[in-house]
């Protein structure tokens, strides 16, 4: 007779090969970001600043530049002009 084992999805989640591939897609996925970042960058702060980290079923692809909201999605400078963002983690999705 069939075993139905609770949690099953949550069993899989954490087996390492699981874990490691997901933690591999993420560091590939980072890459498209950083490819993006170099491209538009003049200080190399934004690029420098994407970094992953690795969770217990999940890794995180993140940037701790504190201006990386306004690098990415663009912002408006004091005078009132609009800079457009390069949308660097849009092309790690």
């Amino acid at each position: 007779m069939a075993e139905l084992i609770r949690d099953l999805d949550a069993y899989i989640a954490h087996l390492p090969a699981v874990t490691d591939e997901v933690e591999k897609e993420a560091e590939k996925r980072a890459d498209m970001v950083r490819a993006v970042a170099a491209a538009h960058q003049d200080s190399g702060d934004f690029l420098r600043s994407i970094k992953t980290e690795p969770g217990d079923t999940d890794t995180l692809i993140y940037s701790d530049d504190p201006a990386a909201l306004s690098k990415n999605y663009g912002h408006q400078t004091p005078d009132g002009r609009q800079v457009e963002g390069v949308h660097a983690f849009e092309a790690g999705l």
